[in-house]
């Protein structure tokens, strides 16, 4: 690790499986741990940023998953109109 201007320089490696560990120092100052999220931000010159998701943006899909588990999947099954649907010929 190296510090310049007051930045931290941290280096990982990528595995075989496309895998990054985030650092001990990047967790520490992000202060996250192993059920928490991180969101990748690639600007238009290609800085990525590495960033906490904020609780509210989770807070939605917490609640959906946790509205399944309790009253099952809501889905609407695709409607099975008859093979004569569309093939009507209109003047």
């Amino acid at each position: 690790m190296a510090k310049r201007d007051r930045h931290i320089v941290v280096i990982s490696k990528i595995t075989a499986k496309n895998q990054v560990t985030v650092p001990k120092t990047i967790r520490d100052v992000l202060n996250v741990k192993s059920s928490n999220e991180i969101e990748w931000e690639l600007g238009s010159d290609g800085q990525i940023t590495v960033k906490r998701t904020s609780p509210e943006k989770n807070d939605f899909w917490k609640m959906v998953d946790a509205q399944e588990k309790k009253y099952g999947r809501v889905a609407t099954p695709e409607i099975d109109w008859g093979e004569d649907v569309g093939s009507e010929d209109f003047d």
